[in-house]
């Protein structure tokens, strides 16, 4: 069974990654992004699927920002809570409504996961995710500390 946690962690690794090229897209497709929508030809994505796709990402991406704006302020408060000495209890309820918004955001995330999903074919996942792979290799090796590198570092 930890094939399971490692799908899900991959999952979310996956979401993330499209809602973080897509929403360079419009920025940087002449710096050759490696969003799915570069891939369109290639992946067999239909004009309703691309549709489809950028409505669930914009709708990812918008609730994480929304997301994250409350828990910077839900984090600036407990930090005003801390420096003041604050009863611990209101520490606790701050903590609890953090922890809920992260817990939210996750959700979020693993619902537009499953969508995408349910969106492409499983050769589309398969074939997508095999792209991803063949990318993360290419950019680790150009990152690679060649050992004459290494020597000359330390």
């Amino acid at each position: 069974m930890i094939n399971k946690p490692i799908k899900a962690i991959g999952a979310i690794l996956f979401i993330t990654a499209l809602s973080l090229t897509s929403a360079a897209l419009s920025s940087t497709k002449e710096k050759g992004d490696e969003s799915i929508f570069k891939y369109k030809k290639e992946l067999a994505i239909t004009n309703k699927q691309e549709a489809n796709l950028r409505s669930i990402i914009s709708k990812i991406q918008n609730t994480l920002k929304e997301k994250t704006e409350e828990l910077n302020q839900h984090r600036a408060g407990l930090n005003k809570l801390l420096e003041t000495k604050a009863d611990l209890a209101k520490i606790k309820e701050k903590l609890r409504t953090i922890a809920r918004i992260q817990a939210d955001a996750t959700y979020e995330d693993i619902a537009s996961i499953r969508a995408i999903e349910s969106e492409l074919t499983a050769a589309q996942m398969t074939q997508w995710r095999g792209m991803q792979e063949k990318y993360r290799k290419s950019q680790e090796k150009t990152q690679a500390v060649s050992p004459e590198q290494k020597g000359a570092i330390q």
